[in-house]
């Protein structure tokens, strides 16, 4: 540290290098989640203010906070479609979306999931034709 200029700019630190490496990760992340979007969400979502958070514990958390009660119900009717471009755009093992509208304490949604390897979401595809139930 210079005692001349407590101004002047200091080397970087290893965790000032680590924060710029996850900084960039979630910008990453968010790039991608948004390009995921199609154009009606895109609307919705530059109303909101949203985040992508990610967890030591391997959560991916996707915040979306609303700035009208009339957002969070359009948002809300999406939540789906939201969740899976969410897991199409982040490699992940578990994630969380909430959603709310904070003036409204009964506006939140939230949702978790967590995505376990070999897990097929429909059994009945792995069936023979022929295989009965």
């Amino acid at each position: 540290m210079s005692h001349d200029n407590p101004d002047a700019p200091q080397p970087l630190s290893e965790r000032d290098r680590a924060l710029a490496k996850e900084l960039a990760a979630v910008r990453a992340q968010r790039q991608r989640l948004y390009e995921k979007l199609n154009g009606s969400l895109k609307a919705l979502f530059s109303h909101c203010e949203w985040r992508i958070t990610h967890h030591d514990t391997g959560m991916t958390e996707l915040v979306v906070i609303c700035p009208s009660l009339v957002i969070y119900q359009r948002l809300l009717k999406k939540v789906i479609s939201i969740q899976t471009r969410l897991e199409d755009a982040i490699e992940i093992k578990q994630t969380r979306f909430i959603l709310c509208y904070p003036p409204n304490p009964q506006a939140f949604y939230e949702h978790e999931v967590t995505i376990q390897q070999d897990f097929n979401p429909d059994p009945y595809l792995d069936l023979d034709e022929n295989e009965e139930f």
